[in-house]
């Protein structure tokens, strides 16, 4: 009798159940982003693939747009989802695509012109830098598709589109780096896994590209939206500055070890963000309706917690087995330096988890965004002093992380 209750109380909780389907499909297409990561590892060799982790956290700050237009575009869809307003979700669907289209073209060229001057400074050639530029176009639309799916709370359509992107990224880059391509095909992969995954998501949002369209246009531009991107724009700063500052900091093949170690660091931000993703529309929708969210955001930090905690507990107890197996021996060295990754991502987990709760109930502000960026700062400030050695450049990225949360959760919720 029990079970019977436990499970009708799972199949009414949209968080639980909507967690837990993110969480798998989520979490399987982070295992094929992670065999992307460790196959070009081991294809490209530390120096080649030190240049393509730039790059990556490069794509990590062109996904800043994605991050950021999926967070607006599934906060609307959700208002408008709660009395099914198909003609306006369409309206905000054909506008944002149009606008954004155009505007991810001309980024893309100021970029360009901007990458004379990045190739030399970042060492790495210009064509490549203007190949991993185009993910700005793709950065722009794929969000909008995305966005509607979260909005709609169609988690587990998300999620299957999720792992279609990640595994076109690494069969296409699989084939064209053994066909001679190196970094440039790795980086091709990005591009197409972004592409159909646009085209394949459009048959699942059929109740919106087939309504009839209503001018009633959701501006973009609004307040509260500026302080969604830029939020979101310094979450990802946080997360993917650590390598690029390595780049600059230490030798190439340094680097390299260093991005394995970083990367792995991320496996507990990234199969934390799930439970975000889940969390926004459905308190969002709950708010506003008038309900209550307080118990949402509560039954995401204990997931993100418990996950958390055996993810540090692996990297301590484990690291040169867990580095071996995924990435080889050649990049062992860093092993100790596993365990201070694993905690700095984890409050960078729960510093998303708080801005994201904060945005979907109309509490986050351009004077929480301003906080968020001094935070940021001390936090470059620091790397950029302590860097004598990639352990005390480790260690002080952990301690900074530690301190922009606990700063973000005071300082936020006081304001």
């Amino acid at each position: 009798m029990d079970f019977i209750k436990r499970l009708r109380h799972f199949s009414r909780d949209e968080l639980l159940r909507g967690s837990i389907i993110l969480l798998i499909l989520i979490n399987i297409g982070n295992i094929i982003n992670y065999l992307y990561q460790f196959i070009m590892a081991r294809m490209l060799g530390p120096v080649d693939y030190g240049i393509l982790s730039v790059l990556v956290s490069l794509t990590y700050i062109f996904g800043i747009p994605t991050i950021a237009i999926q967070t607006v575009m599934s906060k609307n869809i959700a208002k408008l989802n709660v009395n099914k307003e198909y003609g306006k979700m369409k309206g905000l669907f054909s506008n944002l695509l149009n606008k954004l289209f155009f505007a991810s073209v001309i980024i893309f060229l100021i970029f360009s012109i901007l990458a004379f001057f990045f190739a030399a400074y970042l060492d790495i050639s210009f064509w490549l830098l203007v190949l991993a530029g185009t993910l700005i176009i793709t950065s722009f639309i794929y969000p909008i598709a995305a966005g509607t799916l979260q909005g709609m709370k169609k988690f587990s359509t998300l999620g299957w589109n999720i792992i279609l992107v990640f595994g076109v990224k690494l069969f296409l880059a699989i084939i064209l780096v053994m066909a001679g391509f190196k970094v440039f095909g790795a980086i091709l992969g990005f591009i197409f896994g972004a592409i159909i995954g646009f085209v394949f998501a459009i048959p699942y949002i059929k109740e919106v590209i087939y309504a009839h369209k209503q001018e009633d246009e959701v501006k973009i531009l609004t307040k509260d939206n500026t302080s969604t991107f830029i939020a979101m724009l310094i979450i990802v700063l946080i997360y993917s500055v650590d390598v690029i500052l390595a780049k600059i900091f230490f030798p190439a093949e340094l680097t390299g070890e260093y991005a394995v170690i970083s990367l792995i660091g991320k496996i507990v931000l990234f199969s934390t963000m799930s439970i975000g993703s889940a969390m926004f529309p459905i308190s969002a929708e709950r708010h506003h309706a008038g309900g209550k969210t307080h118990g949402i955001i509560r039954k995401a930090s204990l997931a993100i917690f418990s996950l958390s905690i055996i993810s540090v507990a692996l990297f301590i107890l484990f690291p040169n087995f867990i580095i071996g197996i995924l990435f080889g021996s050649q990049y062992l060295s860093l092993a100790g330096l596993l365990v201070y990754m694993g905690v700095a991502f984890s409050f960078i987990a729960f510093l998303n988890l708080l801005v994201l709760y904060r945005i979907s109930v109309d509490e986050f502000n351009m004077a929480h965004v301003g906080l968020l960026s001094a935070l940021f700062g001390l936090q470059i400030v620091l790397l950029s002093i302590f860097h004598s050695t990639i352990t005390e450049f480790s260690i002080v990225f952990m301690i900074s992380t530690i301190v922009t949360f606990i700063g973000a959760y005071i300082l936020v919720r006081k304001w």
